[in-house]
């Protein structure tokens, strides 16, 4: 897999994170040093030191985040580089491009937005400033309520800014691999508000049925398109078995953790009670898979996948179990 375009981007990235970062410090540095100059301290600082402080605060509050965005990316571009390093095994291509997913992913850009945010406000209590300064004398209005007016406008950019940031992280982190996430979050919002309680089908996208690969397998029962993730909401905590611990069990409980389970570095990867399958775990296995699973076990389609289809994944991808039997019919 090539992945020295998308490094070179993260690395090209990382250094705008850099720049916006000393911009968002250097900025309210030269505005606070100007003015509290000997020329503008009686003229700017003195009459709207409250609203450059707060300007130069949320600004600052704009640095963290972006070099926020900075570590993160370079945490990415190191993950990337150090699982390109290791080889080309089947199990290391398939963490790679999950690593490559995951980085080019909403989520990973949410410190950037809100970094923009922050300095947008910080800008927007520098102008008041400047405007609260040169009030039109053809305003008596506002000449009359100044006071008010400027704590009314010191107020306003730091709750603007705290109460859009918390809405900007939920959408980036709930829709990170959607196409459009403001216009995926509006529409569920508005569904929702339509529909009131959630029926139980809402979200479903497949159901158990009889498998020409193996047994039991799991089928679409209507569009699925990339990216989705098919079993949502998948609540239940993974639990560890150590692989030794199930060689003194009886062959048919055994057999439960080979046939169902995830096998990682000698550990078995369960759910919390087997009376507690969920569809997830009767996924096939095939060598031309249209699922795939992220470093938390959750499975998505790696492709549209339309109805009737049968889903599987590759289980030498996320799994050291044997595949005897699970083999793709043809």
């Amino acid at each position: 897999m090539e992945v020295k375009p998308y490094v070179e981007y993260l690395d090209k990235e990382m250094t705008i994170m850099g720049i916006l970062c000393a911009v968002s410090v250097a900025a309210p540095a030269g505005i606070l040093h100007a003015s509290v100059s000997k020329d503008l301290y009686g003229v700017l600082w003195q009459p709207e030191h409250f609203l450059i402080s707060m300007g130069s605060v949320l600004c600052v509050f704009a640095a963290l985040f972006f070099y926020k965005e900075r570590s993160l990316l370079a945490w990415y571009y190191g993950q990337i580089c150090l699982t390109e390093a290791l080889g080309t095994k089947k199990s290391v291509v398939a963490e790679l491009r999950e690593w490559l997913r995951d980085a080019d992913s909403w989520e990973t850009w949410w410190p950037y937005c809100l970094g923009f945010t922050f300095l947008i406000a910080g800008f927007a209590e520098y102008s008041f400033a400047l405007f609260c300064l040169l009030t039109p004398p053809h305003w008596p209005w506002l000449s009359a309520n100044l006071s008010e007016a400027k704590l009314v406008l010191f107020l306003a950019c730091p709750i603007v800014a705290c109460l859009a940031s918390p809405l900007r992280w939920y959408v980036r982190t709930h829709y990170k691999f959607s196409e459009d996430a403001w216009t995926d979050f509006l529409s569920d919002l508005l569904a929702s508000l339509k529909r009131g309680v959630q029926p139980p089908h809402d979200g479903v996208y497949a159901k158990l049925m009889p498998s020409r690969l193996h047994g039991v397998g799991v089928f679409a029962i209507r569009r699925i398109p990339n990216g989705t993730y098919v079993f949502e909401p998948d609540d239940d905590a993974l639990v560890s078995v150590p692989a030794s611990a199930t060689e003194s069990l009886p062959a048919e409980i055994r057999r439960l953790y080979e046939d169902f389970c995830v096998l990682d570095e000698g550990e078995y990867q369960c759910p919390s009670s087997f009376n507690q399958l969920t569809p997830t775990w009767f996924l096939n296995n095939s060598k031309s898979p249209n699922m795939a699973v992220d470093s938390s076990l959750k499975f998505y389609a790696l492709r549209d996948i339309e109805s009737g289809e049968e889903l599987t994944a590759d289980y030498a991808a996320y799994s050291e179990c044997q595949t005897e039997g699970h083999e793709e019919v043809t």
